[in-house]
């Protein structure tokens, strides 16, 4: 009797399984035609990250935090948040990169920064032709006025009406912004913004 209980519970728990499972078999197929048609993205999606290098301090919180060790910063000397302008002064940001070839993009290294300089972007597709290519260097990419990555399938010039707006909007992204982002490894344009930020202070109010 025991023998065909055990028969019955192993087809039972198998039909309580499928019951959820084998809907989805005989469901309708949605292929998104991709790159013709814009995939959609939930709102907490984390793509490639974003970076605004004039506000960064290069703490190395981020740095520090990442569990696949895919993040370097490199500074001549210490920086800080000038809040009234909301831009770092004080040394030069030499290196900022990020491996994306590594990356988990679990989010640890927004969650840690003290200035939100670093986000998570919307950008998902990089696609390249060798692994050094997802090595980003966000300092060079910063003095071409960029926010974040600007991959190959961005830089055609026929592109689909989606993807011509993306571009469009991570092109024109704090345009007023590009001088700050365009001299952040310059260790005298920074020591500059430093010694205003302290003549500022020393001002009676």
């Amino acid at each position: 009797m025991k023998y065909f209980h055990n028969i019955y519970r192993a087809i039972s728990t198998i039909a309580i399984g499928l019951r959820v499972t084998l809907p989805y078999f005989f469901a309708r197929t949605v292929v998104v035609q991709y790159p013709n048609v814009e995939p959609v993205l939930q709102p907490r999606y984390r793509g490639f990250h974003q970076y605004e290098i004039e506000r960064c301090i290069a703490c190395e919180a981020c740095a520090n935090i990442c569990p696949a060790d895919c993040i370097s910063v490199g500074k001549t000397k210490p920086r800080k948040l000038d809040r009234t302008r909301n831009i770092a002064v004080g040394g030069a940001l030499t290196e900022y990169r990020i491996n994306h070839g590594a990356c988990l993009f679990c989010g640890l290294c927004i969650d840690v920064c003290p200035t939100q300089c670093l986000k998570m972007g919307s950008l998902h597709d990089n696609s390249c032709y060798c692994r050094n290519d997802l090595i980003t260097d966000y300092v060079m990419l910063a003095k071409a006025g960029r926010r974040t990555i600007e991959p190959i399938w961005l830089m055609k010039a026929k592109l689909p009406r989606w993807a011509a707006r993306i571009r469009k909007y991570w092109q024109n992204l704090d345009s007023d912004k590009r001088e700050y982002m365009a001299h952040a490894d310059d260790p005298e344009y920074c020591g500059q913004l430093a010694q205003q930020a302290l003549e500022s202070k020393e001002k009676p109010s």
